[in-house]
């Protein structure tokens, strides 16, 4: 529920091209929500908000509608991203769940490539990576993505960083915690980064 208008364009794109309904599901919450019921700001180390809004809620489907667990889950991890697939693959494994990776598998290119391929099936590129993010999820505030690219989410989303920004506040001090989603690790020695001196710190470096 904080995703980039690019991606579900993508996806209506996508339903009209295969001609099938995609569904998405949500249990009505974003990210920052979990968080505050979870008592937990995830990080690149805890991605909280994938196993609860991803993982859990595809099993919890799963296990209704396919009890028998005679299923194979199709994931798009591209072939550089073996940790990936190997702890995907182990997880759903241990649930009971076969996991195929066709984009590896299949067709072990690049993601670069794999993303310019979708103009020849008449599909547009998500903007997000046409602006430079690695990854079109959460509009490019991802808990899991590095200081770079919350910089870049600054440059081109001001209002979407300081909405994630006023989050990560409000979060903090609900818990009554010094966390935060990033950490500085200069000086040799790491403490948080919150999203608010983050962007302070950015804006005193460009006025030098």
């Amino acid at each position: 529920m904080t995703e980039d208008d690019g991606l579900y364009q993508f996806l209506d794109q996508s339903e009209e091209f295969f001609e099938i309904k995609i569904e998405r599901l949500t249990d009505g919450r974003n990210i920052w929500e979990v968080f505050r019921d979870e008592r937990f700001i995830g990080n690149s180390r805890v991605p909280l908000c994938t196993r609860v809004l991803k993982r859990e809620l595809l099993e919890k489907k799963l296990r209704i509608e396919f009890p028998s667990k005679n299923v194979i889950l199709f994931l798009g991890y591209e072939f550089t991203e073996t940790d990936r697939m190997e702890k995907a693959k182990k997880k759903w494994n241990e649930n009971g769940y076969e996991v195929s990776f066709p984009l590896a598998e299949q067709a072990p290119q690049e993601k670069e490539y794999l993303i310019s391929k979708l103009t020849t099936y008449g599909l547009d590129i998500p903007r997000l990576y046409e602006l430079g993010f690695k990854h079109n999820n959460c509009g490019g505030a991802c808990v899991r993505a590095g200081i770079k690219q919350w910089l870049l989410l600054l440059k081109l989303f001001p209002e979407r960083f300081l909405w994630h920004e006023e989050q990560e506040q409000k979060t903090r001090e609900y818990l009554g915690k010094d966390v935060s989603i990033l950490r500085d690790r200069t000086g040799g020695k790491t403490k948080p980064l919150t999203l608010r001196d983050l962007r302070i710190r950015s804006n005193k470096d460009n006025e030098k």
